[in-house]
């Protein structure tokens, strides 16, 4: 009779099949995703591993007063990207990230020591960007991941003292006039579009939705009988329970539903879809292929309307605030947006689901009788 050895806990595979089809494991409460290739998340869960069980002490260890640059940007990517399997963070300010940090570490240098990096240093890096012909935003931007970079560090006792980040101040942005459709340009859009788009155009001027909210947007998010929707900003996770116009509703009831998603192309695809690709290095990069900017620039082509570069279905979202604005109400609009800001000050106002509705009604009357 031939025995079966029964495996040890070190014998076991370390992580779990999650329901999303990702492995992944619980570590000190938190849950971290390493993929759906089972060869591949297993490498990418031991190359973090150290980190991810060691907590605060092994990474002091690692530090020390000889940390590099580049071990400091790792240690922080990683976090990032257990943020971006958690779905706590956009593909595209991940890529951002490292793109970013890469730009910084090839100026100062990899191998630097952080004690090293001096206020003139950091000077110097804004300096470069500035002769780069960037625009002030992405200036900020840069500064702005650079700054996050080390407070991460500091926060979380990686590092104990960090580069004079204070010293370096982000561009004054210069608030200009932006484009927003007149009424009479959102009828020809929505006259030419197609079903789906349709939706999606009232989606964007109802509730501020852009191309993420709608790509995402599920059946279940919808109130159709009692004209509402829910649904959290995935950038910054704010919740959001929006009235929903007739005319909306209109257009989302004659969609087909195929799916748990309201909107699918006619391959049966999500209208965001994200690729990851593997350079010659191992590290992975990811693509998004956004088919709702593609289709709406087609449809202004269609319409014939001379917009500024730029314009895209993001400009609805802006038409959407814009008119919303008008109420008077910062909290009704920062609602409407799900933008992290005003945050505080709605601790101290009660409930302004009357305001929000109030606003988005009066945006009704623009369109719909302008």
């Amino acid at each position: 009779m031939v025995t079966m050895k029964r495996k040890s806990r070190s014998d076991k595979f370390p992580l779990t099949l999650h329901p999303t089809g990702q492995y992944c494991k619980k570590i000190k409460g938190k849950i971290y995703y390493f993929g759906s290739n089972k060869t591949e998340a297993l490498q990418k869960y031991l190359n973090k591993a150290t980190i991810l069980h060691g907590g605060c002490n092994e990474i002091k260890i690692l530090s020390g007063d000889n940390m590099t640059l580049k071990q400091i940007c790792d240690i922080y990517l990683n976090y990032q990207y257990s943020k971006l399997q958690a779905n706590d963070l956009t593909v595209n300010h991940y890529n951002e990230q490292v793109k970013s940090l890469n730009r910084f570490m090839t100026f100062l240098g990899r191998n630097i020591e952080v004690k090293d990096i001096t206020t003139i240093d950091l000077q110097n890096y804004k300096r470069r960007i500035q002769q780069s012909h960037l625009s002030v935003s992405r200036l900020n931007l840069h500064i702005s991941i650079m700054k996050a970079l080390f407070h991460w560090a500091r926060k979380n006792d990686v590092l104990v003292n960090i580069p004079n980040i204070d010293a370096i101040s982000r561009g004054k942005v210069t608030h200009q006039e932006r484009f927003t459709f007149s009424s009479e340009q959102i009828n020809k859009l929505l006259s030419a579009a197609d079903m789906k788009m349709r939706a999606m155009i009232w989606l964007g001027l109802n509730c501020g939705f852009g191309c993420t909210d709608c790509a995402y947007l599920k059946w279940t998010d919808l109130d159709l009988i009692n004209g509402r929707v829910k649904l959290a900003r995935r950038k910054t996770g704010i919740s959001r329970d929006l009235p929903l116009w007739p005319e909306t509703i209109e257009a989302i009831v004659k969609i087909p539903r195929t799916g748990k998603l309201v909107f699918y192309t006619s391959r049966g695809n999500p209208y965001i879809q994200i690729h990851v690709r593997n350079d010659a290095d191992g590290n992975s990069k990811y693509i998004v292929l956004n088919t709702i900017t593609t289709r709406f620039l087609r449809l202004l082509a269609k319409c014939g309307l001379e917009v500024p570069k730029g314009t895209g279905f993001y400009t609805l979202r802006r038409v959407a605030a814009t008119l919303a604005a008008r109420s008077g109400d910062p909290f009704a609009v920062q609602r409407l947006l799900g933008h992290a800001n005003l945050q505080m000050a709605t601790r101290y106002v009660q409930d302004v689901s009357v305001q929000t509705d109030r606003a988005i009604n009066n945006s009704r009357r623009y369109i719909c009788q302008g």
